[in-house]
């Protein structure tokens, strides 16, 4: 069984095939986002030429977050509807039993498994926000550059700054999931 096969089969364990999808579909576009962005290039006016190899990188970086924002709103969407908000944010409630429980089989060297109200869900529901907050700002300051606002420029570096929590989110929750996903593959291997 190839690695692609067994990492799709774990996923199953968490998500339905839609929410896998658009898993993997945002995952892809998220990481093309972060590298194109190394070689957009700006422009003061307030239409960027279509067809300058100059601006390539800036409307690949522009049309894909776009799709990603659709993808988004269609991932948070349907996450809320099939676990709802508790799931994903139970502090927001006051709710910390199932979060002190999981960080108390850390402190005791186990992995807690993934569950409801958990460690592993409410990461996931600050991705979720993390996510959405990266894609608005990022529109935002599409927007006030469309406009060609004063604001436009600190829209930018906001919308910069944001970035990195994407980029740290990928890293934590993308190393966990590989702890969780080596540990699954081991005990079905057995």
């Amino acid at each position: 069984m190839s690695i692609f096969k067994s990492i799709w089969d774990f996923f199953g364990l968490y998500q339905t095939k839609r929410i896998r999808i658009l898993h993997v579909l945002i995952l892809l576009l998220v990481i093309s986002q972060i590298i194109v962005s190394n070689w957009m290039t700006g422009t003061k006016s307030i239409v960027l030429p279509f067809f300058d190899e100059a601006y390539l990188f800036t409307w690949i970086h522009i049309v894909s977050g776009f799709v990603l924002f659709f993808l988004t709103l269609f991932l948070v969407v349907s996450c809320f509807n099939q676990h709802g908000l508790r799931y994903f944010y139970p502090y927001l409630w006051g709710d910390f039993k199932q979060i002190k429980e999981d960080i108390s089989s850390l402190l005791a060297k186990k992995l807690p498994d993934s569950s409801p109200k958990g460690l592993a869900a409410t990461v996931q529901g600050l991705g979720l926000g993390a996510l959405s907050i990266v894609i608005l700002s990022g529109i935002a300051w599409f927007i006030l550059w469309l406009q060609q606002s004063p604001l436009a420029l600190e829209a930018r570096s906001i919308h910069k700054s944001l970035t990195i929590l994407i980029e740290i989110y990928i890293y934590g929750h993308g190393g966990l999931g590989v702890i969780h996903f080596v540990i699954w593959k081991k005990s079905k291997n057995k």
